[in-house]
């Protein structure tokens, strides 16, 4: 009997850190992620920071100042209002990301987004690896007043969500179109614990948010063309698209 509650025992942690494995990430995972602040009022301008960095031990997300701070600067932003008019974000370099503001003139819902097309191609030759050419799309929204959810897409890869209820609807797109059904998305929660979403038959995924911070949704896409980029050879590229979250 004595052996038997062992043999239990041992398998609730082995199960327990089985878990841990598949659901969360260490924390030397990096990412590109937006932060947005503002009144939510008109005429009042909005502050976006583009940031780069990493979950420390303590689950607190802290901002890179190295060499990817000053790459952070190649990314080109975009805000767009429901109405479709558009106009580019200026950013300039702070001490832990880059930073510009823009000031909406009526009620709705204005989709911001970026891209950063000028990373190097990852060179994984000497390892006997396949050369990739990273892009990465970042993405969000900001409210003002009343207003219906957004139905357009700007860029490539691009994320809509709305609410129903505390659930978050996603919808993903590719080249202006839903993402097909089975395209699977990941969430990051504040603490960067990982959940796999699956796209469903009517291009859209669920999640329900359990703790205040910022989500963030992540859609990849790989394209197999092979090219040349800077002098460097590259087997594919690979799209990446992070839709920024802030649940209060």
């Amino acid at each position: 009997m004595k052996n038997r509650h062992w043999r239990m025992v041992n398998a609730t942690c082995i199960t327990f850190l089985l878990m841990l494995t598949m659901f969360s990430l260490t924390a030397s995972a990096s990412a590109y992620w937006l932060e947005v602040s503002g009144s939510g009022k008109i005429s009042e301008a909005v502050t976006i920071q583009v940031c780069y960095g990493s979950i420390d031990d303590f689950g607190v997300r802290q901002r890179d100042i190295g060499k990817e701070l000053k790459m952070t600067g190649d990314f080109k932003f975009f805000v767009t209002s429901g109405d479709g008019k558009g106009e580019e974000i200026q950013l300039q370099q702070q001490k832990n990301c880059w930073a510009g503001t823009f000031t909406p003139k009526e009620d709705g819902i204005y989709h911001i987004t970026g891209i950063n097309d000028k990373h190097p191609v990852v060179d994984r030759s000497k390892s006997g690896g396949i050369n990739e050419k990273p892009v990465d799309y970042l993405c969000t929204d900001y409210t003002v007043g009343n207003s219906t959810p957004l139905n357009k897409t700007i860029q490539q890869l691009d994320i809509i969500t709305r609410y129903e209820g505390r659930k978050v609807i996603i919808k993903a797109y590719n080249n202006g179109s839903p993402a097909v059904s089975g395209t699977k998305l990941r969430v990051f929660n504040p603490d960067n614990w990982e959940k796999e979403l699956t796209i469903d038959e009517h291009g859209e995924a669920a999640f329900v948010p359990t703790i205040k911070g910022l989500y963030i949704i992540r859609q990849d896409w790989v394209d197999k063309t092979a090219g040349t980029y800077l002098g460097t050879t590259f087997a594919d590229t690979r799209y990446r698209c992070n839709y920024c979250l802030k649940f209060e």
